[in-house]
């Protein structure tokens, strides 16, 4: 029986939705108290960011998702709250999936502009105006297309039926009426033979291109990113201290998401093809996906010395003896410092 991951994945929902909950607010509430005009489309991308955030560790929490491996295929499950038909379960399912996709889009998105902002600050403008709505609908654009692929390539069979019935019953316990799922299955039987699915593979080669180009195009900014503040010279102390914050934050945001969403998603999505049938163990990318979306915030509120400072003054009433002059904004800093580089 492998139920306790079902206390697991509840644990980590509700650490990870109050984590999000908080630091995502804190960093709504810091960007409604900055004036609009100093910080610009940065304030747009991660109030952008933060919503989604919101957004997705709520349908987390609603969805309950379990993770399980079993006859070669990736069952993510969702336990209802109240009854609806298969095929809403299976869209909520498959919302889900395109969140998930949502997030480390949009966060691939946001590494995009640090990387303009730092190295080439004069295609800043293409996160203006209509081009920034374009950035946010092309994420949206991707997110949808993995959540239309979880939806249509990944229909239920008599299989993956069966399979199944068999884990919710020896494994968790849960009645088959109270959950819904998406089977990511790679492999169908025919006369006693088992063929790989095509339709099935399509879908996950398009999960794997998505991954593929979020994940090289963070690491492809951050590299770049890093190499530009290190080579800056001829700044003042404030500048470079900027840079230092923003370096440490751009290093932590990149291991986060490493550790928490692209390896053990890879993890899943490889293990079945090779018959590697893990089982109860895909609930670790259940419970690192939970705590995602409020540690990258979390990131900037602790590294970013002006959110820090302004959080400590508006709830701990705490000030810096040395200085009573009003704290400016650490984005419209940053953009100023990285014209300077530029």
């Amino acid at each position: 029986m492998d139920a306790h991951w079902l206390k697991i994945t509840t644990y980590s929902d509700h650490i990870g939705f109050t984590i999000s909950t908080l630091a995502n607010l804190a960093l709504l509430i810091l960007l409604a108290i900055r004036p609009t005009k100093a910080i610009g489309s940065y304030r747009y991308l991660m109030i952008s960011f933060c919503v989604f955030s919101l957004f997705y560790t709520s349908i987390e929490t609603f969805l309950r998702p379990l993770i399980h491996i079993y006859d070669n295929t990736i069952f993510v499950i969702q336990r209802k709250r109240f009854q609806y038909s298969e095929t809403i379960a299976r869209a909520i399912s498959s919302t889900y999936c395109g969140c998930y996709a949502m997030s480390f889009t949009l966060f691939a998105v946001h590494f995009v502009y640090r990387y303009y902002a730092t190295c080439k600050p004069d295609l800043l403008r293409f996160f203006n105006g209509f081009y920034f709505v374009a950035w946010v609908f092309g994420a949206i654009i991707v997110a949808a297309s993995w959540g239309f692929a979880a939806f249509i390539l990944y229909p239920e069979t008599d299989r993956t039926k069966a399979a199944l019935l068999h884990i919710l019953n020896t494994s968790y316990n849960l009645d088959p009426d109270w959950v819904g799922n998406v089977p990511y299955s790679y492999w169908r039987t025919f006369d006693g033979v088992e063929y790989l699915n095509p339709r099935n593979v399509i879908g996950i080669l398009q999960h794997g291109v998505i991954m593929t180009v979020s994940f090289g195009t963070v690491f492809f900014c951050r590299f770049e990113t890093y190499e530009t503040i290190k080579a800056t010279r001829g700044v003042s102390d404030k500048t470079r201290e900027l840079q230092n914050q923003l370096f440490k934050a751009l290093v932590i945001q990149t291991i986060i998401p490493t550790f928490l969403m692209y390896l053990p998603t890879t993890m899943l999505f490889v293990t079945p093809f090779f018959g590697l049938n893990i089982g109860c163990y895909g609930n670790i990318t259940t419970a690192t996906v939970h705590l995602y979306p409020g540690l990258d915030p979390l990131v900037l509120l602790l590294l970013i010395r002006d959110f820090r400072q302004t959080i400590k003054r508006k709830i701990f009433f705490w000030a810096p003896a040395t200085s009573r002059v009003e704290t400016q904004t650490n984005v419209k800093s940053i953009q100023s410092s990285a014209s300077r580089v530029g």
